[in-house]
């Protein structure tokens, strides 16, 4: 499972805009596409994310032109897999950077798809059905008694 290629995974495409695009562009992109992330290219290439993180921190609630660029918002040069990198080096990814998001940009340098940390847990649940299917409501939690006894 975590060996497998990214490549076998069936990313959907990645919701983009273009640098230099306003706020509000990206905020309407967001609404309609319900997406956790865009990439932001130039002239096909990628050159920035924003996430939902980055909106919330650096958009919402604070005194922003909806006009100015995303490029002011973005995380620039975002660190990126190829699709022959592993599902488990995007999760040893994710879990040392604190990431949900990671884009995946194929050797023409073109954004292909976005890894998720929504995919890593569907593999998860799809690998390993019974034990995520059994977890208790808390992790820490102890059964007291088996079930139905």
């Amino acid at each position: 499972m975590l060996t497998a290629r990214i490549s076998t995974l069936a990313l959907t495409p990645p919701v983009t805009v273009d640098s230099g695009s306003s706020v509000a562009g990206l905020v309407d992109q967001v609404q309609k596409q319900k997406v956790g992330c865009v990439l932001v290219c130039k002239d096909g290439r990628l050159v920035g994310i924003i996430t939902e993180r980055d909106m919330l921190l650096k958009v919402v609630a604070r005194d922003v032109n909806y006009s100015e660029p995303v490029d002011k918002f973005m995380t620039a040069n975002p660190i990126t897999l190829s699709p022959e990198h592993t599902i488990g080096d995007a999760a040893n990814l994710m879990n040392e950077r604190n990431f949900r998001h990671i884009p995946v940009v194929g050797a023409d340098g073109q954004a292909t798809g976005i890894v998720s940390i929504k995919d890593i847990i569907s593999i998860v649940a799809e690998s390993f059905p019974e034990q995520v299917l059994n977890l208790p409501p808390r992790p820490h939690q102890k059964m007291e008694t088996p079930e139905g006894g």
